[in-house]
C-alpha cells in the first residue's frame, strides 16, 4: 500500500486548524530546517511514494526529499469474504471496536480505516466485511460497508453467543498514526475530546476525519505491533514541567523546562486531561482548542485554549512507533513550578489503600465495557467483610443500567452478583426496609430489572427460586400502591407491569399479580383546595402562570401539588415540586377568601372589600408604568393610614368588574398617607405585564384584598424558581439522592488545601495549654490532634469548623446556647483569610431576619470591613453605613454611565411626550382637526369643508378658504354647526357607569351556607391557630425590603414621576358598538354618502363612528408605549446594577436576607458567589436558599437547628400533608448527610437547661453557667406556677388571650424591676399576638415596666436574655393546646433565659403532651411546680407563696396592679364546671393542633394541684390551701356576686393595714 502525506483538515479536540504534514516519524528533525521533513510543507508528498518490500525495505521518498523514512505497503492475506455481522463495541480511547460473527466463531477487530467510504459505524449496525491475517498472524475486519438496519444476518438460524472481552492493548491496531498511544494512568480523568467525524466513546460512531477516506488511511508498518501498555521508568512516572514552545492543528511540541538543550516533545490534544489556573486562555490562530467532557479536572471551565509560552506538567510516554512523547498534559499556573512544594504525581491517591467504599464509588463511575473488564473487582466488593448495605442500592442502580442489561456478555457479572454473600446478606432486608418508606427512590424498579435479568438470563430458573427474595420484593410494590408512594404516585408503570408479569410466569406461587394490581392507593390530597371540583394536571413549571387563573379562584379548580420528598429522582420534579407548592401557598388563602366573601361569610379582619373603585390616571415612573386609583371616602374613613397596615406596599389586591366573571391582579405600588387622607387615592401596578385595556376608566370595580398573605415576598422566589434550569442546580447528587457522599469544595486541592489559622485561633488559645496550637495546616488531612488541647473551645465546635471547611455541602446543628453565630464567624474569617486567591466573587452570607444578619455581619466586621448589606430595613447603625445604597452614592459615578443615564432619560422623556398625546387623544370626547383628516379622503375632507364655506353663504367672516389649515378651533365650529349642538361631546357612546356593587351568590353556582354553620371546618384549626400563624407570618414578611425605601423619599419620587389625570370613561371598542346598532344605522357608510345631505339623526351616528375610529386609533398605541417605557426602566435599572456590581466585586463579604435574596435575582446572577452561607437554614424555606445557589456555587454552609422553629407558611395543611415546612438543612439530614452537632451549651444556667435535656439528649452544660448569680425577689431559678383560670373569650381577634396571666405577669414584672433588674434584663415570651397586645396594655400602666420587652415566641429565636417570663395563655375546657403541642415552639420558648425563667400557664392542660409531661415531672422533681410562686419581700426578707396579681400589688404599695379579680375564676365555679364535665360523660374531641383530648381527673383538688407533688410540700403550706378552700365556699355564691364585691372593697384598704391583713389570712412563709 502506498504511503503519502496528507493534508489534516478538521477539529481535534475541537480545535481548529489546517496542518499540512508528513507523518510523525520524522520528529527528530528540525521543524523549521529546509534539510529536514518539514510539518508545515505542502503536505502533498510530491515524486513518487517510496514502497516497502516484504522484508521491510526502507522506501524512497523522492519528492523533494524532506521525509526520512517512508511505509510502504501492507500485504495481507484475504481469509474470508462477504461476511455478516453485527457491530457489538467499540474501544475506549481508539477508533475501532469489534464485529460479532454470525458463523459461532470469536468477534473480530476493525478499525475505522477499513470501513468503506467513510461510513458512520455505530453500535448494533449490521455490516459486512472481509476478514484477513495480519502480519501478527491475527485476523482483523477489512473492507467493512455498512448495511440497511433490516438486512437479515447470512445465518438466520445462528445465534449471537457471547465472546471473549477484548482490551485496546491485546486487540492491535491498523490506524497507523493516528493510533493511541499506551494508556495512561491519569486516564480516568478524560483528556481531550476527539470531536468531527471521527469519535473515541463506546457506543459511538466511527467514521474518518474530514478530508480522509478509508483508501488514504496509513496503516502501521510491518514490524509494527499492537500497542501495548509498557512499564515506564522510575523516572519517566514522575511529573515534569514544560512550556509549549509549537502548535498545529490537533497536536503541538513542548520543551522542559530547565533543560535548554533537550529536545523539543511531542503531544497531542487528546493527551491534555484539564488545567490547574484560572485563565482558560485565548483563541489565536497558534493555540489548541480544548474540549474536556466534564469540568472536574478544568476548574469548573469547558473549554480552554494551549497557547504559545503556555506552562505545563506532564508525563513522559511512549507512542506506538516507541519513541518518546508527553501524555497525562495538564495546563498549569504559569510560575507554579516554582512554589509547588509536591509536584503533581501520577497515582498521588493511589498511595493511599482503597476502601471498599472507594471501590464502590470507583466501579459505580465505570462505564458498560469497563465493568466488564472489571469482574474481579466487582466480585470482591461483594464478597468483602466490610461490604456496608447501604451501598447496595448503588450496585443495584448499576446493574440496572440499560446498556449493561442489553450487553450479551455481562452473564458473568450477574452471577457473580447471584452468588455473592452481599446480595445473600443484604437484598432481602433492604428490600423490605424500602417498600416500608415511602422516600425511597427508583430503587425498587431498579431492583426489579436485576431480578427479572437475572431470570432471564438463567438457563434453569426455577432454581432460582430460593435464592431471590420474590416473596419481599412482591409485598414492597404492594405496599408502594397501598401507601402512595412516589414510584407509584400515579400508578404502575407499563414497564413494571410486564416485568412483574414476567416474574410471575416463571415463580406463579410466589409471585401473586393480584396482590400488587389489585392494590389501590389511598386518596390522597393532591392539592390543598376544599371541594374542589376539578384537579388540574400541573404542566411544566417555566409555563405555569405565577399569578391565580380565573378557574382557580371562581372555577372550583385547583392544580395538582406533590409532596416535598426526601429524595428526587430528577432535578427538574425537585424545581417544580418546590414552585408549585410555594405558588399554593399564597393562592389557597385567596382561594379560600375570595369564597367565603362570595358566600358573604368573610371575616373584616383577614379580607378586606373595597367597592366603586375607579381609575383616574396614570404614572410613568422609573419603574415603569403606574395607575391611579380612587377608593370610596366612606369606607376609608375610620383609617389611620400613618399607621395601618391596610394596603401595604405589596399587597396583592384583586379588580373585577363584572361580578368576578374575570379578574386582574395587581400590587400596590405606593400609598402616600397624605393622598389616601385627602382623595382615597392610591398607586397600584400590574405585576408582570405593563397594560392591561381593561383597567380604564369609567369602569366601576369591587376589589379584594387578603391580609393573610404577603405576595411581594413570593414573588420574587417564584420568579427565581421559575427562570431556573435543572442544570443551573448545582450539587445534584448532594440534593437529590439519599445518603449523598461527602465532597470537598471544588476550589480545594491537594496543592490548594494549606490554611493558617493565626487570625481566627488568636482569642481561643487556652492560656493554660501544654502545647501551642498549630497555625498552619492542610485542611483536607487528618487536622492535629494538638488543636483539641491547646484551645478553649470544645470538641463539636472544631468539628463543626472541620467540617464546614472541608465538605461542598456543610451543616451544622446548633442546639440553643451553643454558639452556632461563634462558630460561624470562626469559619467565615478562615475562609476570608485562605481563599482569597482561591475565589473570584465575594461571600454571600443569608440570613431569615434583617435582625440577625446584621447581629452576624457585626461580627464579621469586627475582623473585615469589606462588607456591604443588600437591602434598607437594617436597624444597626454600624450596618446603614455599609448599606450598598450608601455606598453607591458615596461613589461618584463615571462619565460614561451618566451619559448612558441621560440617554436614557430623553428616551423616557420622549415616550411621555407620546403618551401624554394618546392619552388626551383616548381622553376625550370630540373629534380634533387632525383626527377628522386622517380619518377622510383628501377630496372628502375638501368637499367636506366647502360644503361648510356654502352653508355659512356669506357670512363666512374669518373662515379660512384652504381646508388644510384648519386648526382645531374652527374644527369645533365647524362641528358645531353640523351637528347643530352646542357641545359635540355629548354624542359620544358613553357605556353606562357601574356601581361595582358585591356579586350576587347565584353568579357563583355557590349556594348560601347557613350562619351557624362552622367556617373553618373541612380540615382548618377550631381554634385559630393557623389564622394566628398567618398573622405571625404576615408580620414577619413585612420585615422584607421596601422598593420605596431603596430609592428615594416620597416628595422626591413624586417629582420624578409623571403623572396624567383621566377625566371621562373610555369609549367602546368599535366592533362592540356595532352590535348595539339598528340595521338600519349599521348599514350607513358615511364614506360614500354626501355628508351634508344627512338628517340629523345620521350625522350624529356618522359622528359617534368618526369619535369611536379616532378613540380605537390611539387605544391602540397605549399598550406598545407601556411596553416601551417598562424597557426603558428595565434599561436604567440594569445600568444601576452595573454600579452595584462594581462596588460588590470589590467587597469580600455580602449580606442579605432569603427575601433579598430573591428579589435580586439578577444581580445575583451576574456577581455569582462561589461561597453561600446560611444562618438559621433551619428556619428558611428549601426553595429560598434554592433560588441562592447557581451553577458556580462551590461551598454551601448551612447553619441552623431543626428541632427549633421551621419555616413558616400560610396554609397549614401543606405543611401537615406535604411537608412545605421541611427546610432543605432537615431533609438533607433525615436522608443521611453528614452532619456535626455541637453539644455544649453556653447560655442557660443547669436549673434552665435541664429542662430541654429530654430533647437534646447528648448536650452538655458548660462550667461558666453554674456562676450565674442567684435570682433576686424569687426564691427559685426555674419555675412553673400553674393555675385553673380560663382564657379569655374569642372575640373579633383569632388570637388568644388570657387575662389572668397578662394581670399576674405584669405585676411579677413590676416586683423584679423593684427588686433591683434592669427593665433591658427581662423579656416576656407568650406563643400569641393577641396576648402580646393584651400585656402591653398592662404593662404600659406601671412606669416601672414600660420598657420590658415583650413579644412572640416565633420572634425571639435565636434572642436571649437575663430573665425570660412565660405566658402560656391556653386554658380551656376543650383542653386545646393550640401552639403549645409543638414541641419545635416548645424548645424556643424554654431556651432563651440565662438566669432564669418563670412559666405561667395550666399544667393540666399539657399533662398528656409526651414532652411537656417529662418537662413537669422535672420541675417537680425539686418542687418547682406549684400553685404560688414563692416571691421574697425585699423589706421582710421573707418567702411568700403568691398566686394573683392582686396579692403581689400588696408587696409593691401600688394600686396599679390591683385587679378586681379580673380574668380568674372563684373555686367554687370551676369545681362546678368540673362537675359538669364529668356528668356528660365521654371524652371532648380536640379538633386544633396538640395531644388529644381527654377528662380532666374529676379526683384532682380544686386549686389543680395533683396529689404526687403536693404530699411534698409542707403541712402548713396544705394547711393555708385548705383554708383558703373554706374561706371561698363560706362566701355568699348570690348571681349578683355580692361576695366578690365585698372583697374587693375590703381590698381597697390603703397601705400597712392592708399588707398586714393579706400577710395573715393568705401568705405563708415557707419553711
Amino acid at each position: 500500500m502506498d504511503q503519502q502525506g496528507r493534508q489534516g483538515k478538521g477539529k481535534f479536540n475541537d480545535g481548529k486548524g489546517k496542518g499540512e504534514r508528513d507523518d510523525f516519524d520524522d520528529r527528530k528533525g528540525d521543524r523549521k530546517g529546509p534539510e529536514k521533513g518539514k510539518r508545515k510543507g505542502d503536505g502533498k508528498g510530491k515524486g513518487d511514494k517510496g514502497e516497502r518490500s516484504e522484508k521491510g525495505e526502507k522506501g524512497d521518498r523522492k519528492g523533494d526529499g524532506k521525509g526520512e523514512k517512508g511505509k510502504g505497503k501492507r500485504e495481507a492475506k484475504v481469509m474470508v469474504k462477504g461476511l455478516r455481522g453485527k457491530v457489538i463495541s467499540f474501544v475506549n480511547g481508539k477508533p475501532s471496536g469489534f464485529i460479532q460473527r454470525t458463523d459461532g466463531e470469536k468477534d473480530v477487530f476493525f478499525d475505522l480505516a477499513d470501513v468503506v467510504d467513510g461510513e458512520l459505524l455505530e453500535r448494533d449496525d449490521i455490516v459486512e466485511f472481509d476478514i484477513v491475517e495480519g502480519l501478527d498472524k491475527k485476523l482483523y475486519g477489512s473492507k467493512v460497508r455498512k448495511l440497511p438496519k433490516e438486512t437479515d444476518l447470512k445465518e438466520e438460524s445462528q445465534v449471537l453467543k457471547s465472546t471473549t472481552v477484548h482490551t485496546a492493548s491485546k486487540a492491535g491496531s491498523l490506524t497507523g498514526g493516528l493510533s493511541l498511544g499506551p494508556p495512561s494512568r491519569l486516564g480516568a480523568l478524560g483528556g481531550g475530546k476527539l470531536s468531527g467525524a471521527v469519535s473515541l466513546r463506546p457506543g459511538g460512531s466511527l467514521g474518518p476525519p474530514s478530508g480522509l477516506s478509508g483508501s488514504t488511511v496509513q496503516k502501521p508498518k510491518e514490524e509494527s505491533k499492537p500497542a501495548e501498555e509498557e512499564t515506564l521508568p522510575e523516572d519517566q512516572e514522575s511529573c515534569l514541567w514544560g512550556r509549549i514552545v509549537n502548535v498545529y492543528g490537533g497536536f503541538g511540541f513542548l520543551k522542559k523546562l530547565g533543560d535548554v538543550d533537550s529536545q523539543d516533545i511531542f503531544f497531542r490534544a487528546a493527551d491534555v486531561i484539564g488545567m490547574n489556573c484560572l485563565e482558560a486562555g485565548t483563541a489565536s490562530k497558534e493555540c489548541l482548542e480544548i474540549v474536556q467532557a466534564n469540568t472536574r479536572n478544568s476548574n469548573g471551565f469547558k473549554k480552554f485554549y494551549i497557547n504559545l509560552e503556555d506552562e505545563v506538567s506532564f508525563v513522559m510516554s511512549k507512542d506506538h512507533t516507541g519513541k518518546p512523547c508527553a501524555a497525562s498534559v495538564m495546563k498549569e499556573k504559569k510560575g507554579a513550578w516554582r512554589t509547588s512544594t509536591g509536584r503533581r504525581r501520577l497515582g498521588v491517591k493511589d498511595v493511599k489503600k482503597e476502601t471498599v467504599k472507594d471501590q464502590v464509588k470507583r466501579l459505580t463511575a465505570m462505564d458498560t465495557d469497563q465493568i466488564l473488564q472489571n469482574a474481579t473487582l466487582f466480585k470482591d466488593i461483594l464478597d468483602s467483610p466490610d461490604f456496608d448495605g447501604t451501598w447496595l442500592s448503588k450496585i443495584v442502580s448499576t446493574l440496572a443500567s440499560k446498556d449493561l442489561l442489553e450487553d450479551t456478555r455481562a452473564d458473568r457479572i450477574y452471577r457473580l452478583f447471584l452468588e455473592s454473600s452481599a446480595m445473600q446478606a443484604c437484598l432481602r432486608t433492604t428490600i423490605i426496609k424500602q417498600g416500608a418508606g415511602r422516600h425511597h427512590g427508583n430503587f425498587l424498579e431498579e431492583c426489579l430489572k436485576v431480578i427479572v435479568e437475572i431470570v432471564m438470563r438463567s438457563p434453569a430458573s426455577q432454581e432460582l427460586r430460593g435464592q431471590l427474595p420474590l416473596i419481599e420484593l412482591v409485598e414492597a410494590w404492594e405496599n408502594s400502591v397501598r401507601g402512595g408512594s412516589s414510584v407509584a404516585r400515579k400508578g404502575l408503570s407499563e414497564d413494571v407491569v410486564s416485568m412483574l408479569k414476567c416474574l410471575a410466569k416463571h415463580f406463579p406461587e410466589e409471585v401473586s399479580l393480584d396482590r400488587v394490581l389489585g392494590a389501590k392507593a389511598p386518596k390522597r390530597h393532591r392539592t390543598v383546595a376544599e371541594d374542589c371540583a376539578e384537579i388540574l394536571e400541573a404542566s411544566h413549571y417555566q409555563e405555569m402562570p405565577i399569578l391565580p387563573t380565573s378557574a382557580e379562584m371562581i372555577g372550583h379548580c385547583a392544580f395538582e401539588v406533590q409532596e416535598n420528598m426526601q429524595t428526587y429522582e430528577k432535578c427538574v420534579d425537585y424545581i417544580q415540586t418546590h414552585f408549585m407548592l410555594l405558588r399554593e401557598d399564597y393562592i389557597e388563602p385567596l382561594r379560600a377568601g375570595i369564597k367565603l366573601f362570595m358566600q358573604g361569610r368573610h371575616s373584616p379582619k383577614d379580607l378586606h372589600v373595597y367597592t366603586g373603585v375607579k381609575v383616574v390616571g396614570v404614572l410613568s415612573t422609573w419603574e415603569g408604568l403606574v395607575y391611579r386609583i380612587e377608593l370610596r371616602k366612606d369606607e376609608l374613613r375610620k383609617i389611620n393610614w400613618e399607621k395601618s397596615k391596610q394596603l401595604m406596599y405589596g399587597s396583592l389586591l384583586c379588580f373585577s368588574d363584572d361580578d368576578f366573571s374575570s379578574l386582574i391582579w395587581a400590587t400596590v405600588w405606593r400609598r402616600d398617607p397624605g393622598l389616601m387622607a385627602e382623595k382615597a387615592q392610591l398607586d397600584i401596578r400590574l405585576p408582570f405585564d405593563p397594560w392591561d385595556d381593561r383597567l380604564s376608566p369609567g369602569k366601576a370595580f369591587c376589589c379584594i384584598e387578603n391580609v393573610t398573605i404577603y405576595f411581594e415576598a413570593y414573588r420574587h422566589v417564584l420568579i427565581a424558581l421559575q427562570s431556573m434550569r435543572a442544570a443551573d442546580v448545582p450539587f445534584q447528587h448532594t440534593l437529590l439522592s439519599p445518603q449523598p457522599d461527602p465532597l470537598p469544595p471544588t476550589y480545594l486541592k491537594e496543592e490548594t488545601d494549606m490554611f493558617h489559622f493565626h487570625n481566627v485561633f488568636t482569642n481561643c488559645e487556652k492560656a493554660d495549654a501544654e502545647v501551642a496550637a498549630p497555625k498552619s495546616f492542610r485542611v483536607l488531612s487528618e487536622w492535629p490532634r494538638a488543636l483539641k488541647q491547646a484551645l478553649d473551645l470544645d470538641p463539636s465546635q472544631l468539628d463543626a469548623v472541620q467540617h464546614a471547611l472541608t465538605h461542598q455541602m456543610s451543616l451544622i446543628q446548633g442546639p440553643p446556647g451553643t454558639g452556632k453565630t461563634f462558630v460561624g464567624l470562626k469559619i467565615v474569617q478562615a475562609i476570608l483569610d485562605n481563599t482569597k486567591t482561591l475565589r473570584h466573587s465575594p461571600i454571600l452570607v443569608v440570613c431569615y431576619t434583617n435582625h440577625a444578619l446584621d447581629q452576624f455581619l457585626e461580627g464579621i466586621f469586627k475582623f473585615c470591613e469589606s462588607i456591604v448589606r443588600i437591602g434598607s430595613r437594617s436597624k444597626s447603625e454600624q450596618m446603614m453605613k455599609r448599606n450598598l445604597k450608601e455606598l453607591v452614592m458615596e461613589i461618584r459615578p463615571p462619565r460614561e454611565f451618566m451619559q448612558a443615564r441621560k440617554s436614557l432619560m430623553d428616551r423616557r422623556d420622549y415616550l411621555r411626550d407620546e403618551l401624554v398625546k394618546a392619552m388626551k387623544l383616548v381622553d376625550s370626547h370630540t373629534v380634533c382637526a387632525a383626527q377628522a383628516k386622517s380619518l377622510m379622503s383628501e377630496q372628502q375632507f375638501e368637499e367636506f369643508y366647502q360644503g361648510f364655506l356654502d352653508y355659512l353663504g356669506d357670512d363666512k367672516g374669518d373662515f379660512p378658504e384652504d381646508p388644510w389649515v384648519v386648526d382645531d378651533d374652527v374644527w369645533s365650529r365647524v362641528m358645531k354647526e353640523w351637528l347643530g349642538t352646542s357641545d359635540p361631546s355629548k354624542f359620544a357612546p358613553v357605556p353606562k357607569r357601574q356601581e361595582g356593587g358585591l356579586p350576587t351568590f347565584k353568579k357563583f353556582g355557590i349556594e348560601e351556607e347557613s350562619e351557624d354553620e362552622d367556617p373553618a371546618a373541612n380540615g382548618t384549626k377550631d381554634d385559630g391557630d393557623e389564622e394566628e400563624a398567618s398573622n405571625e407570618i404576615y408580620e414577619r414578611k413585612l420585615d422584607v425590603d421596601n422598593e420605596q425605601t431603596e430609592q428615594v423619599d416620597e416628595k422626591k419620587k413624586s417629582r420624578m414621576d409623571f403623572f396624567q389625570e383621566l377625566h371621562y370613561a373610555w369609549l367602546p371598542y368599535l366592533e362592540d358598538y356595532y352590535e348595539t346598532l339598528s340595521p338600519e344605522m349599521r348599514s350607513l357608510d358615511w364614506r360614500q354618502e354626501n355628508l351634508w345631505r344627512l338628517h340629523p339623526q345620521q350625522r350624529r351616528e356618522c359622528y359617534r363612528q368618526w369619535l369611536l375610529e379616532a378613540h380605537e386609533e390611539a387605544r391602540g398605541i397605549l399598550p406598545e408605549l407601556a411596553h416601551l417605557l417598562e424597557r426603558n426602566a428595565e434599561s436604567k435599572a440594569a445600568l444601576e446594577r452595573d454600579r452595584k456590581l462594581a462596588l460588590l466585586r470589590e467587597m469580600q463579604v455580602v449580606g442579605m436576607t432569603t427575601t433579598a435574596v430573591s428579589k435580586y435575582q439578577q444581580l445575583l446572577k451576574e456577581l455569582r458567589p462561589e461561597i453561600v452561607i446560611v444562618e438559621e437554614a433551619a428556619e428558611v424555606l428549601e426553595a429560598h436558599i434554592l433560588t441562592a445557589l447557581h451553577p458556580r456555587t462551590q461551598h454551601v454552609i448551612l447553619i441552623g437547628d431543626h428541632q427549633q422553629l421551621r419555616p413558616s407558611t400560610a396554609v397549614y395543611r401543606l405543611s401537615k400533608q406535604f411537608h412545605l415546612d421541611v427546610s432543605l438543612f432537615e431533609r438533607l439530614i433525615h436522608n443521611g448527610a453528614e452532619h456535626v452537632t455541637l453539644l455544649q451549651q453556653r447560655r442557660m444556667h443547669p436549673k434552665i437547661s435541664r429542662l430541654i435535656k429530654p430533647y437534646y439528649p447528648q448536650l452538655r452544660d458548660h462550667h461558666s453557667t453554674e456562676r450565674y448569680p442567684d435570682i433576686r425577689g424569687v426564691n427559685a431559678r426555674s419555675f412553673f406556677m400553674t393555675h385553673f383560670h380560663y382564657e379569655d373569650d374569642e372575640g373579633e381577634s383569632h388570637s388568644k388571650q388570657n387575662t389572668f396571666e397578662a394581670n399576674f405577669v405584669s405585676a411579677m414584672c413590676a416586683h423584679l424591676v423593684s427588686c433591683g433588674y434592669e427593665e433591658s434584663q427581662i423579656t416576656v415570651l407568650t406563643p400569641y399576638l393577641g396576648q402580646v397586645r393584651l400585656l402591653k396594655k398592662r404593662m404600659q400602666r406601671d412606669p416601672t415596666t414600660q420598657k420590658i420587652a415583650i413579644t412572640a415566641v416565633d420572634n425571639f429565636q435565636g434572642e436571649e436574655n437575663d430573665i425570660i417570663i412565660i405566658s402560656l395563655v391556653r386554658s380551656n375546657r376543650a383542653r386545646q393546646m393550640g401552639f403549645l403541642a409543638v414541641d419545635n415552639r416548645i424548645n424556643v420558648a424554654l431556651t432563651r433565659a440565662r438566669h432564669g425563667m418563670f412559666i405561667v400557664g395550666n399544667s393540666d392542660m399539657l399533662e398528656k403532651h409526651t414532652l411537656w409531661s417529662q418537662i413537669l415531672a422535672e420541675l417537680r422533681s425539686d418542687q418547682c411546680l406549684a400553685d404560688a410562686l414563692p416571691i421574697i419581700d425585699k423589706e421582710e426578707s421573707g418567702v411568700f407563696q403568691v398566686r394573683s396579681a392582686d396579692e403581689i400589688s400588696v408587696f409593691l404599695d401600688s394600686k396599679l396592679h390591683e385587679t378586681g379579680g379580673e380574668g380568674m375564676m372563684a373555686m367554687d365555679e370551676y369545681r362546678r364546671s368540673q362537675e359538669a364535665r364529668k356528668g356528660k360523660g365521654g371524652n371532648s374531641r380536640r379538633s386544633g393542633k396538640g395531644e388529644p383530648a381527654a377528662r380532666w381527673d374529676s379526683g384532682k383538688a380544686a386549686t389543680s394541684a395533683s396529689s404526687d407533688w403536693r404530699r411534698n410540700t409542707s403541712a402548713e403550706w396544705e394547711r393555708a390551701v385548705m383554708d383558703k378552700v373554706k374561706e371561698a365556699e363560706r362566701r355568699p355564691k348570690d348571681a349578683d356576686g355580692e361576695g366578690e364585691a365585698q372583697e374587693d372593697d375590703a381590698g381597697k384598704r390603703s397601705g400597712k393595714k392592708k399588707k398586714q391583713q393579706k400577710t395573715k389570712q393568705v401568705l405563708v412563709m415557707r419553711g
